[in-house]
This record gives structure tokens, C-alpha cells and sequence, in this order.
């Protein structure tokens, strides 16, 4: 988003969301909650130059093997999966992400929305692919999950979100209202699984990464930032449950 010049941003519809039909919010962490710079600059980066490095005599068909594998399994569960990614590459992807750890940032204005979500009685669902062993990393640094109510990878549900099925096994373990729900993601995938599913009310992020090129979309309604949330809340109507109850 340009803040120096709004004029070029992208023209919006109006993105105000009815609060008064709306008990939960589903909210992604990548891209949504968090800055998806990290995770660009790990997977374009970081993992292909390890991996190429790993296979000094022939880097190129190193290189066409990562990309062919990537393209296989994007979008199903292995693409997220921690175990997936070490065995294929051989790599310590864990300890590879540390070494990126100072890209991991809240995206702006998350703080205030999850908090203002809080205090208007709402619940808040982190509905994620990532691993498990990874949201506990980007917790550790972020305490995102101080500031919601359940905490939901695609692994315990063997279903990643841009499958229909993940919105039917998310009932089993966070009961939702499809009609009242309002999911925020940014996987467009996602949103379009989501929709399947009956839920309703959906936005995406214009820009994940904040220093990315911003994503287009004639379907769906995408924020400019999260702050886009924020002036149609109520400011008050009691208290959303407690601490993160992962599952």
C-alpha cells in the first residue's frame, strides 16, 4: 500500500462489515495476521538456495526438481507440511527459518483489530495451514495466539483450507455459524472453499506481503490493510472468551 500517495492505490468497493450478523471471525495467519514477507523470502528464496547449494553437481536440475515438486503439492497439505519439506530436501527447515526470524512481523493494525474484537464480544478463531511446530514459532516471537480464543491448523484436521471438506471437520472442533462468521484470508483458494461451504461474509488482503505487488480479484472483496476492519466495529459489547485453546 503506498500511504505517500492513496492515489495509487487500487479503488475498493466498500468493505464495511455488518458486526450485528457477525458472532465469530475466522482469521488466517499468513499474509492476514502476519506479514507473508517472511514466508516469500523463505520459500523463493532462502529453500531453493539451500537446496541448490546441496547439490553442487547439478544445480540446475536441482533447481527444476524443487520447482516441479512445489507445483505438485501446492495448494493440498504437504505444501505446509513441516515433515514434507525436510524429508524431500534433506534440509532442517525449522532451524532454516530461524535464520530468517527477524522477518516475522504482525501485519499493521492486527493488534488493535483482534483486541477491538475482544471488547465487541467476538470470537476469534485462527483457522491456519500452517504446521503446528511452525505457528508455535511465529507465536513465540509474535504472541499472536495471546489474542485469540482457538487456535486451528489444517494438520489436525488432515485438510488444508482450500479443500471444502476443512469448513465441515472445522465444525467438530470450533462450532461456527456459516451465516454469522466472517472469515479473513488471504488465500483466494481459500475464500473460494470457504464460500463452497456457506460462509458468507469473506475479504482478502490486498497486499500479504506489505512490500509485495498487491493481489487483484474480481470475485472477492480485498482490505487494503486490516485497519479496514476497524471502523465499523462496535466499541463495546462484552467479552470473547479467554486465552488460545489450541486444537
Amino acid at each position: 500500500m503506498d500511504l505517500q500517495d492513496p492515489e495509487k492505490n487500487p479503488h475498493t468497493p466498500a468493505l464495511a462489515v455488518d458486526w450485528a450478523r457477525i458472532d465469530t471471525v475466522l482469521f488466517d495467519m499468513d499474509g492476514t495476521l502476519l506479514d507473508l514477507h517472511f514466508d516469500n523470502r523463505f520459500w523463493r528464496e532462502l529453500i531453493p538456495q539451500e537446496y541448490i547449494r546441496c547439490h553442487p553437481d547439478d544445480p540446475e536440475c536441482a533447481r527444476r526438481r524443487l520447482e516441479d515438486e512445489m507445483q505438485r503439492v501446492r495448494g493440498k497439505l504437504e505444501w505446509y507440511c513441516v515433515d514434507h519439506w525436510t524429508r524431500f530436501t534433506g534440509l532442517d527447515i525449522l532451524g532454516l527459518k530461524r535464520e530468517l526470524a527477524h522477518h516475522i512481523a504482525l501485519k499493521p493494525h492486527a493488534d488493535q483489530v483482534l483486541d477491538a474484537l475482544q471488547m465487541a464480544g467476538r470470537r476469534r478463531v485462527l483457522v491456519t495451514n500452517a504446521h503446528p511446530q511452525v505457528y508455535a514459532f511465529k507465536h513465540q516471537l509474535t504472541r499472536i495466539g495471546d489474542r485469540l480464543d482457538t487456535i486451528v491448523s489444517a494438520h489436525d484436521l488432515d485438510c488444508a483450507k482450500e479443500d471444502a471438506a476443512f469448513w465441515e471437520r472445522l465444525q467438530r472442533v470450533a462450532p461456527y455459524d456459516p451465516a454469522r462468521t466472517l472469515l479473513v484470508d488471504d488465500n483466494l483458494l481459500a475464500l473460494a472453499s470457504a464460500a463452497t461451504a456457506g460462509i458468507t461474509e469473506l475479504r482478502g488482503m490486498r497486499y500479504p506481503d506489505e512490500r509485495g505487488e498487491p493481489v487483484r480479484s474480481e470475485e472477492f472483496l480485498l482490505l487494503e490493510s486490516l485497519a479496514n476492519l476497524l471502523p465499523s466495529l462496535p466499541a463495546t459489547s462484552g467479552t470473547a472468551g479467554g486465552g488460545p485453546a489450541a486444537t
